[in-house]
Order: C-alpha cells, then structure tokens, then sequence
C-alpha cells in the first residue's frame, strides 16, 4: 500500500509549488520532503516531479498521483461524514465560496439558522470573484460555490442555476429609472462605477460593450460592490449589478434597478458550483440543498442536474 506521508508531501508541493512551501505548511523539514517524494518515485518506478529554479512541476504521472490522492481524501471525507451522521456526531466543517453579491441578510438568516440547528458544524465562508470561486470549487478549497454566470471549466459543473440579468442601478429619481429599456449609450451619459476586471460582472459588461460597440469610461473602479452601493446612493452616479444584491436598498427606496436592453446582460444567470466527481459530506449536502430551495425559493431557479 502507498505511503500516506508521501502522497501527501507530494499533493502538498504540487499544490504550493514548492518542497519548501509544502514543508512549512507540513511543518517538517524540507529535506525530509524531498526524501520521501525520491522514495515515492523509486516506489512507483517513474519521475513524479521536474525541478527547476522556480519550484517544481508535476510530470503527467506526477498529475495521476495527484488526482488519485485529491479524490481519496475527498471520498475519506464524505466517508467519515456519514459514519459521523449514523452516530448522531454532527461535526465537521463546511468552507463556501461565495461571491459578494450573495451577502444579503437573507442569505446571512439562512446560514445563522443552519449553524444553529446543527451546531457543531463550523461554516467558512471564504469571499471571492466568479473565477476565485470556480478556482475554490476545482481545487477542492471549498466544498461549493455561489457565483455569478456559468463556470468555464469542465472540472466544475453547474449543478443549480437561475436567471439574474444584470441592471443598471441608480439612485430614486434619476432621469435612468423612468427610461424605458435603457443601453449602454444612456447608460454612459453618466458618471458611472463598476467592479475591477477580475469580476465576471465587469467581464461581462465588457462584452457588452463590445458586441455594442459602445465603450463606458467609469469613473470609479472598485472590487468592492458596497463601494459600488455607496457611490450610487450618495448620488454621484450610477452602476451595473444584478438585482439579488441591491434588493434591501430598493425595498427601502433608495434605489432602483433598471432593467436594461442590451441582450448581452439580460442573459445572466447566478449558478451554484461543485466540482464534478466530488462526494460531499452529509452536513455540506444537507446545506447546499437547503441553499438550493431558498434559490428556487427567492429567484426561480432551474436545476440543472438532479442530486447525487
């Protein structure tokens, strides 16, 4: 039977790089990880690894063993979860990866009200852009994830999805709120905020304005969408979100979502991720399904494939 110290030392320096970084991480030295992936090698009979001065690369069987080690920890995982839950242990953590336009107090109320029922699980909730938390869900740093549009990468699959166009969200009595239909041509009459281009929400908008041809010029740029809130609510202007994240101010008042006819942001969607092949504990299925009916719940959603 393989060694697990070495799997893991191996898993461990493919994931941060580097011998060194694994064995900070393992908190053991780092030649006693580079011994026991030499003994792995010679164990296996094949190079796992190629060294170089930025660090170390996985050679296509170097990637087998990792994949191998990652889907036996995660199947452990789910294993243990269930022994778990037949003993009435409810233990464990859940880690989320969540984009900032799902922090709502709805969405906070229904995570208080999970961790109070089973109250010995402990939720992380890690924050991210779409492409952080597709990154997350692929490298198995979360469990799932909450992002805006579908995921590009084969390795993470759609499981629940919902229509949510993106608006143009300006301040109760702009000249915006009562135009009918809107572009981007209104649009960039005024002065304008949008997130950084890491977001997929400014990814988005992007595309838009180049399968419109008309290009915004914002004046704020921000990787934060309270910031974007702010800047709209103080009335120095307007910005592109979808309507789950403005939902409390628009309620109050303060602001409207105006829905655009630019065909490029009608045709978003909010997606509930996981990463294909993955065997979820029972505390983190139990949540993601509850997560799934407030979805349908509060936005309609359309669920893409049916529960393991």
């Amino acid at each position: 039977m393989l060694s697990e110290t070495r799997l893991r030392y191996l898993y461990e320096s493919a994931r941060l790089g580097t011998m060194r970084a694994a064995s900070e991480h393992l908190d053991v030295a780092a030649s006693s990880v580079s011994r026991q992936i030499s003994e792995l090698e010679k164990e296996l009979g094949i190079t796992l690894f190629e060294r170089g001065r930025q660090g170390v690369s996985l050679t296509e069987a170097g990637r087998t063993v990792f994949e191998f080690y990652r889907e036996r920890a995660a199947h452990e995982e789910a294993f243990m979860s269930r022994i778990s839950d037949l003993r009435s242990v409810r233990t464990g953590n859940i880690i989320l990866g969540l984009g900032e336009a799902f922090v709502t107090d709805e969405f906070s109320d229904l995570l208080r009200r999970y961790m109070k029922q089973y109250d010995g699980l402990k939720v992380h909730v890690r924050m991210g852009g779409s492409n952080s938390v597709v990154a997350m869900v692929r490298n198995d740093e979360a469990h799932f994830g909450l992002m805006f549009d579908i995921p590009r990468d084969p390795r993470v699959r759609a499981r629940t999805s919902l229509p949510q166009p993106l608006h143009f969200v300006v301040q109760a009595g702009h000249p915006l709120a009562s135009t009918e239909r809107p572009g981007l041509t209104e649009l960039g009459r005024y002065r304008v905020a949008l997130p950084e281009s890491s977001f997929r929400i400014r990814q988005i908008v992007q595309r838009a304005e180049q399968e419109s041809g008309e290009f915004l010029e914002p004046a704020l740029i921000t990787n934060s969408m309270t910031l974007l809130k702010d800047f709209v609510k103080s009335g120095r202007g307007v910005t592109v979100l979808p309507p789950l994240l403005t939902e409390p101010e628009r309620s109050q008042g303060r602001l409207v979502a105006v829905p655009t006819g630019n065909a490029v942001l009608n045709d978003t969607q909010i997606t509930l991720v996981t990463r294909v092949g993955r065997q979820l504990p029972v505390g983190v299925y139990r949540l993601m399904v509850r997560i799934e009916s407030f979805l349908r719940k509060n936005f309609g959603a359309v669920p893409l494939d049916s529960p393991d």
